[in-house]
Parts: C-alpha cells; structure tokens; sequence
C-alpha cells in the first residue's frame, strides 16, 4: 500500500471538490492507496503543507481544485527542493482547470484513472521574479486588461465559473491602455498596449484557448501581445475567438515564442499569475524546462 496525499480546497470553483472527493475515495482505495486527505483552510495553505513534507512521505500528491490550488501546491514543493520526489495528479474542481483543460480529461473518473497511474511527464513551469517574490506560474502571466480582469473576477466568485467571462467583458469594454519598458529574449522596447500575456499552458481561464501552438512540454513561453491600435470591438473580437483560439489569426494579435520576458511598468500593477493577483512594478520571467512531475 502507498500512500497518497489528497490536497481538497473546499471553496475552489462551485465549492464541490470534498464532496468529488469522498465520491471518489473508494477508488484510490481500490487502486492500492492510502488516502491522507488534507481540507485547505487558508489562502497559502497548500503550499505551507507541502513544503514541509519530507521526501519519501508520499507516494504523489492529488489534487481537487483549480489552477490557483495546482500553483500553491507547485510552488511548495519548489520552494523546498522537492519537485523530483513527488508526481502531482490534478483533479478539476475549480473555476479554471487549465491543466486539465490541456490534457483534455475533465471527466472526474477519467482524471482519478490518470492521477492513480504510473505514466508521468516532466512539465514546463515559468518562473516569475516579482518586486518582492518569486512565483512559479503552471498556465500564465497577464498583465493588462487581463490582470485588471482577474482583480475583478475576483469580486464576482459568486457568479461562479462565468466569473471570468463577466470581469472580461467589463474590461474589454473600458479599453484602458498599459504602458511599459519591456524585454523579451534580452530585445527592450516601450510597449503600450491593451494586454500582454506569457503562456506555459494552451488554456487558461475557463477553456480560452490562449496559446494554441504552446504547451507544458516545449520549453517555450508563448507571448500574446494585443498593442494600443486596437478598437473596443476588436478587442471584444479577441475574446470571442480566443475560446476557439482563432484570435491568433487577428492582425492586431501579436503572437511569439520566447525564452524569457520582463516588464518594467510606469506605476504599480496587477499581475495575473495562475488566476492569483500580484502587485509589482516589475516583473522578470523565464521558462524552467521540465520541472514538474506531472501525471497523465
């Protein structure tokens, strides 16, 4: 028998993911495992608890949540030196569920069959290097009107998963412009501009399709920059095609594949890390190629 850590965060998307749980703990059982389960009560929880594991406690680590509980937990086991020791399982309870959005198995029994396997892959993560932190990212970093959307998407959690459609669409509509010095692969250069956003995973959000041609195993981040010569009804253009991932096609929507970026705002601004809000001025970002033991 192995055991296995269970990290449920309780109020994640439409607030199912200890009842998907317990519907789902016969069969971990089932599969030779342990369950030690662990109910998140705090913002960061998830994070404290994993990097304070030692290195043979577990067997893996499954989680039921979303992208921000995926980020604390990837975080953790970083933070402490132990991404080497234990495969995560994702299980997509939450708002977001990019990663399971990329490995397209959001059926809950398809996900625990994936989680409780032996097949791992080694993902991708960005690490971004704040005023005052350092963050791994799994999916994204915006900044723009794609991080001024999730300050907002924030306040409206109970609308649930259209939450972020509805904070995008408010923003959309007031178009404001964000000025920055920016570097990207070492080239600098002033950028104003409607959203910039560096990508790990194709999707984030709830299924937008953000970065068709990226991925968690390429070892690239994948750069989406919509700059100011853009009308409010192109860029509520992009949002209604980046859920097929056609805005790629728009010629207002710049697309890259990079190593790594910085921005250097005018004033203090909000990061969107995973679904996660930062305030920083500045932001340094580069991909670390096949970090994670990702189970699939």
């Amino acid at each position: 028998m192995k055991n296995i850590l269970c990290i449920v965060n309780p109020v994640s998307g439409l607030k199912k993911s200890l009842k998907v749980y317990y519907e789902l703990e016969n069969i971990i059982k089932d599969h030779g495992f342990i369950p030690e389960l662990l109910i998140t009560k705090y913002a960061g929880h998830a994070r404290k608890v994993v990097s304070e594991l030692q290195s043979d406690q577990f067997d893996r680590i499954l989680i039921f949540g979303g992208d921000g509980t995926v980020n604390e937990v990837v975080n953790g086991l970083y933070q402490s030196d132990l991404c080497s020791f234990f495969p995560i399982g994702v299980i997509p309870t939450g708002s977001g569920n990019s990663v399971v959005h990329d490995l397209d198995y959001l059926d809950y029994n398809i996900a625990i069959e994936k989680a409780l396997s032996d097949d791992i892959r080694l993902m991708d993560v960005n690490k971004a290097i704040f005023d005052n932190e350092v963050r791994l990212s799994i999916s994204v970093i915006g900044w723009g009107i794609f991080s001024f959307g999730n300050v907002l998407s924030e306040k409206l959690r109970f609308l649930g998963t259209i939450r972020y459609d509805v904070a995008s669409v408010i923003k959309l509509i007031e178009k404001t412009l964000f000025k920055a010095s920016i570097s990207i692969d070492g080239k600098i250069s002033n950028i104003s501009c409607a959203f910039m956003v560096g990508c790990n995973s194709v999707h984030t959000g709830k299924g937008m399709k953000i970065a068709p041609s990226g991925g968690f195993y390429d070892e690239m981040i994948d750069m989406v920059i919509v700059k100011d010569d853009v009308s409010r009804l192109q860029l509520v253009k992009v949002f209604k095609e980046v859920y097929s991932g056609k805005h790629t096609e728009l010629p207002y929507v710049h697309m890259s594949k990079v190593k790594s970026f910085s921005i250097d705002a005018l004033k203090d601004s909000y990061f969107n890390v995973d679904g996660d809000t930062i305030k920083s001025k500045k932001v340094s970002v580069q991909i670390l190629p096949k970090t994670i033991k990702l189970l699939v």
